[in-house]
């Protein structure tokens, strides 16, 4: 099955087809993801909601530890801690806007991440205190991906006044493609962008 396919089974709007809005992610992500399937993988998704996303991580890369961040808890047994719900997935409760809890999240679990998804909150400081602590811990030619990035556009309480939203911020990766040399390469589709870590030689 493709990984639209498999969203699709699961529920999760990162599919072309979903109940209330199918964002389309699947596609592009698959673009990314395809030949890391079957490897190894450690994999993170601030975000968990109902699992819908994390059931699709879990069948996708049958081999990957897969682990969940949301600040939501005990509603469900995929942001239940120590549910033990599913032998290759940990949940972590947490909000994304403290530093202090991606340091025991690190502390606890590791660094050198495949792939880091923000489908979490949405708010600009939610989203840029997440990749500015998460991007050192991305391996080489790791991952990292921030989902509904239209919310940058809605003004407060998403985006405070003044520069930077979230949007901005991710903007300004351009630029440091050309003036760093950690990024590879940045990829934008509709409300979703890619950052590609750049390979250490």
């Amino acid at each position: 099955m493709t990984l639209d396919e498999i969203a699709i089974k699961h529920g999760t709007d990162k599919a072309t087809t979903h109940p209330v809005k199918g964002h389309g992610y699947a596609p592009h992500y698959a673009r990314f993801f395809d030949e890391l399937r079957n490897s190894p993988i450690k994999f993170l998704e601030i975000g968990v909601g109902g699992g819908e996303s994390i059931r699709t991580w879990l069948e996708y890369f049958p081999n990957a530890s897969i682990f969940g961040v949301d600040n939501v808890v005990n509603t469900n047994p995929w942001n239940t801690p120590k549910s033990g719900i599913h032998g290759r997935y940990t949940f972590v409760s947490g909000d994304q806007s403290d530093e202090t809890m991606w340091k025991c999240l690190t502390a606890d679990y590791g660094t050198d991440w495949d792939i880091i998804i923000d489908d979490g909150g949405h708010y600009a400081d939610q989203v840029i205190t997440s990749y500015k602590f998460l991007w050192k811990h991305v391996r080489s030619g790791g991952l990292y991906c921030i989902e509904d990035l239209a919310v940058a556009y809605g003004g407060p309480p998403f985006t405070p006044s003044g520069w930077p939203n979230h949007m901005d911020f991710i903007k300004d990766k351009l630029d440091d493609i050309n003036l760093r040399d950690d990024i590879e390469s940045l990829n934008f589709s509709k409300e979703l962008a890619i950052i590609t870590k750049k390979h250490c030689v």
